[in-house]
């Protein structure tokens, strides 16, 4: 019996190994630049004062797609799978004139006056992968596996008008993450790779952040020796709640189309 342990599990690492190296090589790095839109609304309280539900579009004025950038590093080891490590960058700035009073953290901002808002987001990703492949499905390698890892979330949102009133709110959270990815070849130079990773945050984990939120992306790349290139669609959910100081909550989405190039060994 311990004969067959052992086999499964060498077989096991052998998949895990096998997936790692038909994927991007064993060694990579990849530049993305992500064109994203904002949608939803954001609420702040201050020391008992409620705030107003704002619209990042209507209310808030971050109506513009913004180009976002990306950093991805990956090591794989054998047997024990790949180490991705990303950094995303990027920020949404607006303007624009009020139709009523609005409250946001502690701070009242009235009917007529313009306001001016910057939303600057920050996140650093490490995720652990691992999985399988089953080449030669319809003449195609398919590969899917798991992600499990941590994410930091630094995020700053300033408000001000012209008449001297100014609120800063940031959020930084460390919050672990677990995900799925499956992988396909489309031709002999084509993939195509869906990968999502999130998770249900419990306050006691996410330092202040409860609620939900998802990564997922889907990319179709070219690769041509150790140059690849491509483009996909992401989109960023957050359904939560921060509190450290003010209380935030946030129902926001960002999404759209992005770019990338990368070089694997």
């Amino acid at each position: 019996m311990k004969y067959v342990s052992a086999a499964v599990g060498l077989l096991c690492a052998a998949l895990w190994t096998a997936e790692a190296a038909a994927q991007d090589g064993m060694l990579s790095a990849k530049a993305r630049r992500w064109q994203a839109e904002i949608t939803g609304d954001i609420r702040v309280d201050d020391n008992g004062v409620g705030g107003s539900n704002l619209d990042v579009d209507s209310t808030l004025g971050l109506d513009d797609k913004e180009d976002f950038d990306e950093f991805q590093a990956t090591l794989g080891l054998p047997l024990l799978g790949k180490f991705n490590f990303q950094y995303l960058t990027g920020d949404y700035t607006g303007s624009r004139v009020l139709s009523s009073d609005i409250t946001y953290a502690g701070t009242t901002y009235t009917a007529s006056s313009e306001i001016h808002t910057m939303l600057d987001f920050k996140s650093y990703t490490l995720l652990w992968q691992v999985g399988a492949s089953t080449p030669g499905i319809m003449g195609a390698s398919v590969g899917a596996g798991g992600l499990a890892g941590l994410k930091y979330f630094q995020i700053e949102t300033t408000v001000d008008d012209d008449f001297g009133n100014h609120q800063d709110v940031n959020i930084r959270a460390p919050v672990p993450v677990v995900g799925a990815y499956v992988r396909t070849g489309l031709a002999s130079f084509l993939t195509l790779e869906a990968q999502v990773h999130g998770l249900k945050v419990p306050g006691s984990i996410g330092q202040g952040l409860t609620g939900m939120f998802y990564d997922a992306t889907v990319a179709i790349d070219a690769k041509i020796s150790t140059f690849y290139a491509g483009i996909g669609y992401r989109i960023f959910h957050f359904e939560v709640k921060y509190e450290n100081g003010e209380d935030v909550d946030a129902n926001v989405e960002m999404k759209g189309i992005f770019f990338e190039v990368g070089l694997s060994f």
